[in-house]
Order: C-alpha cells, then sequence, then structure tokens
C-alpha cells in the first residue's frame, strides 16, 4: 500500500480591501413608489389565483359528489349483503 505525504498549505496575508458604499441608484420616494406597483401586482395576481380556484372547485364538486355517492351506495349494498348472510 503507497501511502501519501502531507504537505502543509502556505499561508498567506490576506489585506482587506476597503468597502466601497454602493451608488443610490433610486431614490427613497421611487423605491416607496415601486413597493406600491409591486403590492398592487401582487393583488391582482392573487385575486386571480383565487377566482382560478373558485373555478376548479365550482368545476370538480359534481364530480366528487357522484363518486361519494357511489361508493357509499356500494358500501350500503355490501354491508347489507354481509347483514344477511
Amino acid at each position: 500500500m503507497v501511502r501519501m505525504t502531507r504537505t502543509r498549505k502556505q499561508t498567506t496575508n490576506v489585506v482587506a480591501n476597503e468597502v466601497k458604499v454602493p451608488e443610490v441608484l433610486i431614490t427613497r420616494k421611487q423605491y416607496v413608489q415601486d413597493i406600491k406597483v409591486r403590492w398592487q401586482i401582487h393583488q391582482y395576481e392573487v385575486n386571480k389565483l383565487r377566482e382560478d380556484v373558485v373555478k376548479f372547485t365550482q368545476t370538480v364538486s359534481p364530480y366528487v359528489k357522484q363518486a361519494v355517492d357511489y361508493v357509499t351506495e356500494k358500501y350500503q349494498q355490501l354491508s347489507a349483503r354481509r347483514v344477511t348472510v
């Protein structure tokens, strides 16, 4: 079995660069206006999602009711047959 020798890494002196303050891209007033616009977009999207969920529920609920009624009917038939036997 060949054994590898260990070597230590050389330490380096790290010099911290001065942190530069980022330049202002938009003013506080523009920032607040941007937040308001984004909030309006968010509200619009959430309302559209709610509308879609309501439509989905209305479309699917008759099929779910039909399936529940079918399973209930079959269960009652099987349990009635089991009692008579």
